[in-house]
């Protein structure tokens, strides 16, 4: 990460991630907070790690880490995963139009298992038909590989419609909340056709709901 790019991260979470200094002792700093937060998601490292390099307690640092976390993601969320409207939803299409040949598709749909240790007392949950114990990420993106709705957190022996079904973006897509503009014509004169998600997958079949339509190609 540049040192710009740290700067403007902090001034977006500095206020919430500041402590406020006491009598009885010294707070940890905003930015070293943030500092110990980026190296633990950067490279993985062990909350011991952490504990040597910066002179925390393990505990200290485990709190530092999932609270900053948590703020993160709360304070960019907004603004790089803000809540669609009916007009990001037909400019999104537009774009998979022009870019993929690919008319009323709303975004393409995937999940990726992300390897964990498995935690402790939780069975075969966490294991996948890859055989390694995983979370799930399910992304939506549009035609720029861009990022619209994400989901984290899945067990990884969670099968793909589980998952899908489980999220908030099918919650809301059941009580009609997402902003789905409605059926449009594909070619002059057409009749109209329903926007369309696809999820990549090797099988050839469509699943559909109410207005929106997932094509699994």
């Amino acid at each position: 990460m540049s040192r710009e790019c740290f700067n403007e991260l902090f001034e977006l979470v500095k206020s919430k991630i500041q402590r406020q200094e006491t009598i009885f002792k010294n707070t940890i700093s905003a930015e070293e907070r943030l500092v110990i937060t980026l190296r633990y998601l950067s490279t993985g490292c062990s909350m011991t790690d952490l504990h040597d390099s910066y002179q925390h307690g393990i505990s200290t640092i485990c709190g530092i880490v999932k609270d900053t976390c948590k703020q993160i993601y709360e304070t960019l969320r907004e603004i790089y995963l803000p809540e669609l409207k009916k007009e990001d939803w037909l400019r999104i299409a537009e774009g998979f139009a022009t870019n993929a040949n690919f008319p009323n598709c709303l975004g393409a749909v995937d999940g990726k298992h992300v390897r964990i240790i498995k935690p402790p007392k939780s069975g075969s949950l966490y294991y996948n038909y890859k055989k390694f114990f995983s979370i799930v990420l399910l992304a939506i993106c549009d035609s720029n590989y861009k990022f619209i709705f994400i989901d984290v957190g899945s067990y990884g022996k969670a099968s793909d419609s589980q998952i899908f079904r489980n999220s908030v973006f099918f919650k809301k897509l059941e009580d009609n909340s997402l902003n789905i503009p409605s059926s449009k014509a594909i070619t002059e004169n057409g009749p109209p056709l329903p926007f369309v998600l696809s999820v990549m997958k090797h099988s050839a079949s469509v699943i559909s709901y109410n207005a929106l339509i997932v094509a699994i190609i």
